[in-house]
């Protein structure tokens, strides 16, 4: 990978290594789509980096439902290729839902598909499921119990509240009418 002065990859190699396994050309495939579609590009006058994800997350609609497709085609390789165990398949798919559901608000959501990097983080779950497989360390799903957890306690508390706020906004209209 070519990196920069800080040791950070700026992009993957496309160099065909002799003797590279099938499951080497799948990985290095799924880290330049990883790179294309997070960090591809530097703003200029910064070190921000940003990808096709959040380019086309300006498009309303239509660059999230795209972009959202690409980052589930990232997923469904890790579990098919790879055998992900399901709970780090599904915190996988948890980051491609969260980015695409807030990356679907206007402005919040393309700061936060600057900031998020789904793909990245989901090329990072890959490598370490692999590093522990290669290490003979067995793969561990707690962290990613915890992280699906604790998502799943956000949108309910999410849901919670605008259930609260739909019930009032009718009580008050409620009121309003029967006066």
């Amino acid at each position: 990978m070519v990196r920069d002065e800080e040791d950070k990859p700026l992009k993957p190699d496309a160099v065909i290594i002799p003797g590279a396994s099938r499951a080497d050309d799948v990985r290095n495939a799924l880290a330049q789509l990883a790179w294309l579609m997070d960090r591809a590009y530097t703003l200029p006058g910064t070190k921000i980096s940003v990808g096709l994800d959040a380019l086309l997350g300006l498009f309303p609609g239509l660059g999230d439902l795209l972009t959202g497709l690409i980052q589930a085609g990232i997923v469904l390789v890790a579990v098919t290729h790879y055998r992900v165990p399901r709970a780090v398949a599904a915190r996988m798919a948890a980051n491609v839902l969260l980015d695409v559901a807030v990356g679907s608000i206007p402005l919040v959501g393309d700061l936060f598909d600057v900031a998020f990097k789904a793909n990245t983080r989901n090329l990072a779950l890959l490598d370490s499921v692999e590093g522990a497989r290669r290490a003979g360390a067995p793969v561990r799903s707690w962290p990613s119990v915890l992280y699906l957890v604790g998502i799943g306690a956000v949108l309910g508390i999410a849901l919670l509240a605008v259930a609260v706020a739909t019930v009032a906004l009718f009580a008050w209209v409620f009121r309003k009418v029967s006066q």
